[in-house]
């Protein structure tokens, strides 16, 4: 009975994120839903993909380009301004990331001031951690707006950062070796690993945005392979008999609370008939967040 509670709450989850990434992003795995032919980029509307001032300033509107890549939320457009052959700025536009971490990203807007469009498309630019999304968003745009104006490819890839990759082995680690390894100071160290590695250096964890961001723009290696093995552990894992697998052994948020927890001598004592009033109440909020979402 509890297996098909779970698995009935899983359908309706997947249901209602996959309705809201049709209804926010007009897009599903990387299809597009909305057919009108004009990319939306907040309040900006861009029906061309290279306009020419009076002045002579050539703008690349990278968020009309069909290579677009989304960060975290959605779509991150950007103007490139081109005067004489050399960028004199990277604008973006108006787009619905989260303004604390698309402020941080923004920082290597400037990155390619001042270059010559030859050598602005061979930089390597590198992210900002704790917003990775938003960062190589602005970046891979950047890339396919200059191959536009350069005529090249604008679908050629980027060189995928180094955190990236230690974040996939770490995931890859915590979903299969605690299944057969059973030892505390092994489990110490994918806690820290997880804290480090996933928290604070590539920012990569399960929440909502994450998996509206997947289910409208598709998976990609290696981005995509580490996310889908996050879904699996938290999803898939509790049918098969290991509970909340993805909060006890991979999850950074659970691996600092675990952290803490063995810090901290004191220990709370809970009742049977608080533990029950929290799984209700559990239920309840798990209720009225498919009602928001609804």
């Amino acid at each position: 009975m509890v297996k098909k509670e779970r698995i009935l709450s899983l359908i309706v989850v997947i249901l209602m994120v996959v309705a809201a990434a049709i209804t926010v992003n007009k897009t599903i795995f990387g299809h597009q839903i909305d057919k009108s032919g004009k990319t939306d980029t907040g309040n900006v509307q861009t029906d061309s993909i290279i306009t020419v001032t009076d002045s002579g300033t050539v703008i690349v509107h990278a968020g009309a380009l069909p290579g677009n890549i989304n960060g975290y939320n959605g779509p991150v457009p950007l103007d490139i301004y081109v005067i004489n052959g050399k960028i004199s700025e990277v604008k973006a536009l108006p787009n619905i990331e989260t303004p604390s971490f698309f402020k941080r990203a923004s920082r290597i807007l400037d990155s390619w001031n001042g270059k010559i469009i030859e050598e602005a498309a061979e930089m390597k630019v590198d992210g900002i951690s704790g917003a990775t999304y938003s960062s190589a968003a602005i970046i891979n745009n950047v890339n396919v707006g200059l191959a536009y104006y350069e005529g090249t490819d604008i679908h050629r890839s980027s060189s995928t950062p180094l955190k990236v990759w230690f974040a996939l082995a770490v995931t890859l680690v915590a979903c299969v070796l605690p299944l057969f390894v059973k030892n505390k100071i092994y489990h110490n160290i994918q806690l820290i690993a997880n804290i480090i590695v996933l928290g604070f250096w590539s920012g990569m964890f399960l929440d909502y945005a994450l998996i509206l961001k997947y289910l409208s723009d598709g998976f990609t290696f290696p981005l995509g392979l580490t996310a889908i093995a996050m879904l699996i552990a938290a999803f898939v894992y509790p049918l098969f008999g290991h509970p909340q697998y993805y909060c006890t052994h991979i999850c950074p948020l659970g691996s600092a609370q675990q952290i803490a927890g063995q810090l901290c001598g004191y220990k709370i004592k809970i009742t049977r008939k608080m533990l029950k009033g929290l799984e209700w109440f559990r239920k309840i909020l798990w209720a009225v967040l498919m009602l928001s979402l609804w």
